[in-house]
């Protein structure tokens, strides 16, 4: 029977998506005319395509939003199939509507929820969906789902942060492009033009951002601009998807000064924090590392932790295995060793990860404010040299007429 995805209306006017099984778009129609819907449209599911760079992906806010509302829901005793039927007709977002239609349908199909969510490893991340079955198994879904529910948050905060430390440079450098192009495209003519009513003879960098002006007046320029940037675009994609060169990539990240110590401390917070959680769930330590080393956004780190992986199958003991693979600090491998030795892994982990975050949060702040009185002094600079270029002619005009 085929798949249909649908969009309909309620009686408050609300717009609900989701999928469905029926025998045809007819059939459909009907069904859902009954429970009381007005139908939007109805498209089979193997014909639903859409533009990647268009289509309203799902965030990290809903799929926050999702999780916190399940927890609370399946902790107040709810079946867990009422309890996304209500979210279903509670988020709005029509993606993820579809999903939770999706998910749905495959639990009453008697799938497990870890079981439906597999199937959608684009929206559900693979940490996610590992401690869904640990829950699964050894019971206690309210209690997972909490967990990630604030794994989730901390996730968010970071984001927030990062996002609200980078307003600000990011105003300034767009406010600095604007100018600079404005003043070149506009203001440069206008004196160039000057310039040659008077017959004045032009100085080396006045002439020099003439020319630069020239330049950026015509059409060749800006198609040449944005043929360079979508080519530097394409090379640093296919760099990426080459293991080689990805690798070389990130390790040149992790030596930059300043924000190689940003990344490696990033990196190192989702790991630890991924871990600890993964640990408290009950997993193994080795599927545990497996896991948390695909939250590791650097190939560099990745490679080490997929290294001590394969020394914790051979035996050896977590801290031990951090230890010799060299590229991690001493204080993630001492509290490890704690942890291992007082039985608190999860808990150690929680606290390092804590750490390493506080530290990543002061490194940024410092870098930033660092940075804002390097833009302005650039911007400026970059300024006085365009306004410089332009009133050299007219001093050197001065000049000639107070001598006379």
């Amino acid at each position: 029977m085929p798949s249909f995805i649908y969009k309909v209306k309620d009686e408050t006017g609300k717009i609900f998506s989701g999928v469905l099984e029926a025998d045809n778009v007819r059939a459909l129609r009907k069904k859902l005319h009954d429970s009381g819907y007005y139908v939007i449209s109805v498209t089979l599911a193997k014909e639903e395509k859409r533009l990647p760079f268009f289509e309203k992906k799902i965030n990290l806010d809903t799929l926050l939003l999702f999780t916190h509302q399940l927890s609370s829901m399946i902790e107040a005793g709810m079946p867990i199939l009422m309890s996304l039927n209500i979210l279903w007709r509670e988020i709005d977002h029509p993606k993820m509507q579809v999903v939770i239609s999706q998910i749905r349908n495959k639990l009453s199909e008697g799938k497990s929820l870890s079981e439906a969510t597999e199937e959608f490893p684009d929206v559900f991340p693979v940490m996610y969906r590992a401690l869904l079955k640990v829950a699964e198994t050894g019971g206690g879904l309210a209690i997972i789902l909490k967990k990630l529910t604030q794994y989730l948050e901390k996730q968010r905060e970071f984001i927030t942060k990062v996002k609200r430390a980078l307003t600000y440079p990011l105003i300034v450098i767009g406010v600095a492009v604007v100018v600079v192009i404005l003043m070149l495209t506009l203001v440069v003519p206008t004196f160039q033009r000057v310039f040659r009513q008077i017959n004045v003879e032009l100085p080396f960098l006045t002439q020099l951002i003439i020319n630069i002006s020239k330049i950026m007046r015509t059409f060749y320029f800006w198609l040449a601009l944005i043929g360079i940037v979508a080519l530097l675009i394409f090379v640093y994609k296919r760099l990426r998807k080459n293991p080689k060169t990805s690798l070389a990539i990130d390790r040149l990240k992790l030596k930059l000064p300043i924000v190689g110590k940003i990344f490696y401390l990033a990196s190192l917070g989702r790991f630890t924090r991924s871990l600890s959680l993964l640990v408290g769930g009950g997993l193994p330590i080795a599927e545990s590392m497996d896991i948390a080393s695909q939250t590791v956004v650097n190939k560099e780190i990745e490679t080490s932790l997929d290294w001590a992986k394969r020394r914790i199958v051979e035996g050896v003991a977590l801290n031990e295995a951090l230890r010799e693979a060299k590229t991690f600090p001493a204080i993630l491998v001492e509290m490890i060793a704690v942890g291992e030795q007082s039985g608190t892994l999860a808990e150690m982990l929680e606290r390092v990860a804590t750490h390493f975050e506080e530290d990543l949060d002061s490194r940024i702040s410092r870098f930033l404010t660092m940075l804002e009185p390097l833009l302005i002094v650039f911007v400026g600079g970059i300024v006085i040299f365009i306004l410089l270029s332009i009133y050299l002619p007219i001093f050197k005009l001065w000049g000639a007429l107070a001598q006379r």
